[in-house]
């Protein structure tokens, strides 16, 4: 797991609260691409997307990487938390431990043998993940966890 302590408490509590996320990559030529996510977060942020998609490919160049979190959409204020740092795809091995984050808790199909410990992954984000589980263990689908560099709210980052 990253080095946590690189993380402000309300930005960790933010991105505990809200998966709404948006990743920014550098493209092969070095220009930027953003994509919107599902992220992840319990002590680091986790993204899941597929090993063939061009977001892994871009992260299996480069790693860096920033992720915007936000609020709902439909928020009456706006808040965000920018999350910068280097991007580590995880081995199957890993992500089914028996001991895992709870940030990557949700990677494991509710019920499945092992998971008992871990926190009940909410209704909203089920459809999400789907059978994430069953295509991490086919290698289908790649799960990230983003090393924190520079993390914290973006009214706070505005202000520095």
């Amino acid at each position: 797991m990253a080095d946590r302590s690189t993380i402000p408490d309300d930005a960790a509590q933010f991105m505990e609260d809200n998966r709404r996320t948006f990743m920014v990559t550098l493209r092969k030529d070095g220009s930027p691409t953003a994509h919107p996510m599902a992220g992840f977060f319990g002590g680091s942020l986790y993204l899941n997307m597929y090993a063939a998609s061009v977001k892994a490919k871009n992260l299996g160049r480069d790693a860096r990487i920033c992720c915007i979190v936000t609020n709902a959409a439909d928020a009456q204020r706006f808040e965000g938390a920018i999350y910068k740092g280097k991007a580590r795809a995880l081995p199957v091995e890993e992500v089914f431990a028996e001991r895992v984050p709870v940030g990557l808790a949700w990677a494991r199909n509710p019920g499945s043998q092992g998971s008992q410990e871990q926190p009940d992954v909410p209704p909203e984000d089920q459809r999400k993940i789907g059978d994430t589980a069953g295509r991490v263990k086919r290698g289908v689908r790649v799960i990230y966890e983003i090393a924190p560099e520079e993390v914290g709210m973006i009214q706070e980052l505005r202000e520095e």
